[in-house]
Parts: C-alpha cells; sequence; structure tokens
C-alpha cells in the first residue's frame, strides 16, 4: 500500500521567488527580511500539516555578458537574496515539528565548513534538517564573487560533488564512534579520545587532515536532497540522494523520470524505494472553477516578460533575450542549467515561442481549480507518476500560497488518506523516507563510512 503524500513548501530568501509576482494584491513582499515573515509563514504550513520548509538558494545572480541585467534588481529577480542558514536555526526556535531542508553548493563550498554547519543545525533542530545539494547555476557570477576561474563545466562539477559529499559523509559517520561523549564528571572525561578519529583525504578536489569538531548530531548525516534532471544528475542522485526532486509539467515524462531514477538507484545497488520522489507544482484554489482560472490568469500575469527571461537566464545560463526570436531552442546548449534548458527542448519551440510561455510554465505543473478539483488533481497525479510527494511553489508570496490549500484542500485529501491523518513526527529522514531510524540505512554508501573502532 502507498504511503500517503509528503508535502513541503518551496520558498527562496527573497521578495518572490518562481511566480516573481511580489506585484500581486495577494503578495506582501515588504517584510521578507524579517523573521516575523517566516516565523509566521513556518507556523501556518506546521500547523497545515507541512512536512518540511525547503530554502533555495542563489549565491550569484542572473548575468547576461559581463553585466548584471537592469531587470534583475528593478524587478527583484533572485535579488535581493539572503542567505538562509541563520533564518534555519531561527526558525527551529519557533516550531516544534517542521523540517527544514537548506541549499548548499558542492562548487562554491568547502566539505569542512559545510559539514560543520549542517552538523549543527542538525542539533539545533533536533535531526530536522536536510541538505539540497547542488553544483550551482549562475557560474558566470561566482566567477566574479569567489573567484573562480572560470566556469566550471557542467559533468566536471558533478565530479566535484561527488569527492565533496564522499568526504562530508566521512566527517559526519566517521569521525566519530558511538558512545564517544559521556560527560562523566566524576572521572573528568567529557570526550572518550579513543572514539574520536583523525580523517585523512587527499583528493583530486580537497586535502584534508584532522578532526571533525562537532559531536554526532540525531542524524549525523543530514537527510540528503538533489535536484539535478540531467543524466549526469540522476547518476549522481542514484548514488547519494534520499530525496529526489523534479519539476516536470508533463504526467508522462514525470513518470518517466521516476522510472529512470529508481531504474538508476536499483544499478546502484539500492532498493528501488531508496529515494523519495517529489515533483514542485503550483497550486490555485478557488471557490469555484471561474474565481480560480481568473487567479490563475493574473498570477500568470503579474511578472514582466523580462523579468521571467531573467529568472531563466539564471537558472540556465541562456540569454532568450539576446537570441534571434526564431532560433530553435532545440540548437541552443548550456555548462550552467541543463535541466532548466531541457524543459523547453524536445518540442519543437523557437526562442520567441518559449519566452512567451515562460510565465505560464517556468517550474511544476499548474495546478488549478475549485477544492474538490485540486485534491483530485493531486491524487491523480501522484497516482499515474509514481512520486512520493509533492513541492508546493511559492506563488502569490507568504501565506497567501498555502492558505487555501490547508483550509480547503488538505482537509480533503486527509478524508481519502492520500495525505497523512496526523502530522508526521521524527527526524526528518524518518519523516521523509519512512525509515524506522534516524541515520542513514545500510544500503546507503555513507554507511560504509562508519567507524569499526
Amino acid at each position: 500500500m502507498r504511503r500517503p503524500l509528503v508535502l513541503g513548501a518551496f520558498e527562496e530568501f527573497t521578495p518572490s521567488f518562481i511566480s516573481n509576482a511580489w506585484r500581486s494584491p495577494r503578495s506582501d513582499p515588504a517584510g521578507f527580511a524579517t523573521l516575523d515573515h517566516w516565523r509566521s509563514l513556518a507556523r501556518e504550513i506546521e500547523a497545515g500539516g507541512f512536512d518540511f520548509l525547503f530554502l533555495a538558494d542563489a549565491l550569484g545572480y542572473p548575468m547576461a555578458g559581463e553585466d548584471v541585467p537592469e531587470v534583475v534588481v528593478r524587478e527583484a529577480v533572485q535579488f535581493p537574496i539572503h542567505d538562509p542558514v541563520p533564518l534555519v536555526a531561527a526558525l527551529a526556535a519557533s516550531v516544534d515539528r517542521l523540517g527544514f531542508v537548506v541549499t548548499a553548493s558542492t562548487t562554491a563550498e568547502q566539505p569542512f565548513l559545510l559539514a560543520r554547519r549542517f552538523a549543527t543545525l542538525d542539533h539545533l533542530t533536533a535531526g530536522r534538517i536536510g541538505w539540497n545539494i547542488v553544483t550551482s547555476d549562475m557560474q558566470a557570477a561566482l566567477v566574479r564573487l569567489l573567484g573562480h576561474d572560470d566556469v566550471t563545466p557542467h559533468d566536471r562539477r558533478y565530479d566535484r560533488a561527488d569527492e565533496f559529499v564522499d568526504l562530508a559523509l566521512e566527517l559526519w559517520e566517521g569521525a566519530w564512534s558511538d558512545g564517544a561523549v559521556l560527560a562523566d564528571k566524576r572521572a573528568g572525561v567529557f570526550t572518550d579520545p579513543a572514539r574520536v578519529h583523525r580523517v585523512r583525504h587527499e583528493g583530486e578536489f580537497f586535502r584534508l587532515d584532522g578532526y571533525f569538531p562537532v559531536s554526532p548530531s540525531p542524524q549525523r548525516t543530514p537527510t540528503l536532497f538533489q535536484a539535478g534532471a540531467s543524466p549526469r544528475g540522476r547518476e549522481f542522485a542514484a548514488r547519494i540522494a534520499e530525496c529526489v526532486f523534479i519539476q516536470e509539467r508533463e504526467s508522462a515524462a514525470a513518470a518517466a523520470t521516476v522510472r529512470d531514477l529508481r531504474d538508476r538507484v536499483e544499478r546502484r545497488g539500492r532498493p528501488r524505494d531508496a529515494v523519495t520522489v517529489l515533483n514542485s507544482v503550483s497550486v490555485v484554489v478557488g471557490s469555484t472553477e471561474e474565481e480560480a482560472r481568473r487567479l490563475r490568469r493574473e498570477l500568470t500575469a503579474t511578472p514582466s516578460g523580462d523579468a521571467m527571461a531573467a529568472l531563466f537566464l539564471g537558472w540556465s545560463g541562456v540569454n532568450l533575450l539576446g537570441l534571434d526570436p526564431a532560433t530553435p531552442v532545440d540548437s541552443l546548449s548550456t555548462e550552467v542549467g541543463q535541466t532548466t534548458l531541457a524543459m523547453y527542448q524536445g518540442r519543437g519551440l523557437t526562442v520567441g515561442d518559449a519566452l512567451d510561455e515562460l510565465a505560464s510554465t517556468l517550474g511544476g505543473p499548474k495546478i488549478t481549480g475549485t477544492p474538490e478539483s485540486v485534491a483530485d488533481q493531486i491524487e491523480r497525479l501522484a497516482a499515474v507518476t509514481d512520486v512520493d510527494g509533492f513541492l508546493i511553489e511559492h506563488s502569490f508570496g507568504g501565506v497567501a500560497t498555502y492558505r487555501d490549500l490547508i483550509d480547503e484542500v488538505l482537509p480533503i485529501l486527509r478524508r481519502r488518506g492520500v495525505v497523512p491523518g496526523e502530522p508526521r513526527g521524527g527526524t526528518l529522514r524518518e519523516r521523509l523516507t519512512g525509515t524506522p531510524t534516524a541515520r542513514l540505512p545500510a544500503t546507503h554508501p555513507g554507511a560504509a563510512f562508519r567507524s569499526a573502532r
């Protein structure tokens, strides 16, 4: 029997996100940088039964040539964007059950620093933290902001990511034996030195020789997410990921992607259900079908065409506005965001066609209708695609994105048994993957790093 669906809220620490609809009357972007804004959202989705808040991130910004398009700054196209890690630490004290998934880049980060940060977050959240592993879009900006010599080719970034994650796993799983922390006042031993182990790593991308100073956290390794859908990205996911999120707009394509992911996982020696697959969806609910369609039209019409093109540029590395509108999209290539570009290939589109439909298609499927209709669409999409749940995309902004879904749709899905009757508890790994333990399963390659000493 199928497990009830997993639900996450898909956000970014910025005034607006995928819809770029911050100008909508339903949106309230002015306070996006305040803790009150996010505390209100976190409490609402926790009370509504969501499993986690997913915080995307971008260290750079869309660039065309040597500079930033003016529209990026003027119309808040992932600019401004703030650091989500301090936000998670603050929100963890505001809600008791909600999990948090934070994006961090293996191209921009260092394994030791990231491992230290996420282990600390796992302690502070009582095991409710996940890492969304990315190799970074907006590569041109990283060259200027972080001093990289050049844009790192797509597959080469995954080579670095493989080594990065393995080293982080060794720190989380192998640097401390179980039972190392004694806190024995009488004996004067807080930590047993024999159970803390030196890690030595000499690789192609990273070198490390020393000890990991963060004591073992509830999950040790944060729940591991991944989102790249290129062939190289899928192989990376098959080896490492516990949760994969996709943005397939067509149900047949989503079903094929899910099947391919599970096939790859199985070939890697892991069970087919070792990955939880989530599709992002944009949901608009109305009291009538007519009202729902009107709200969807208003949402689609809110951002300018230039703003959506800039968002596409940031995600894909392709500046559609700088190309002849008659150029076939199938002729384009990128070393930045191959997954985003691929969403518009294979359909015979020109650049002009893609520009015309960005506002209505960028992101995942658009689910629109009355509460009963939306519930039907969600249930049907899960059934035909074999996804394990959904990331609900930021649309109008703040709690307005989720309130109708929580109040009107989720009660219907609960009655049908499609989502849990009572919110899930436990660590993030337990609730999202269904495992009976907070630790990585023995079938995950990270388990091989566990110290037997």
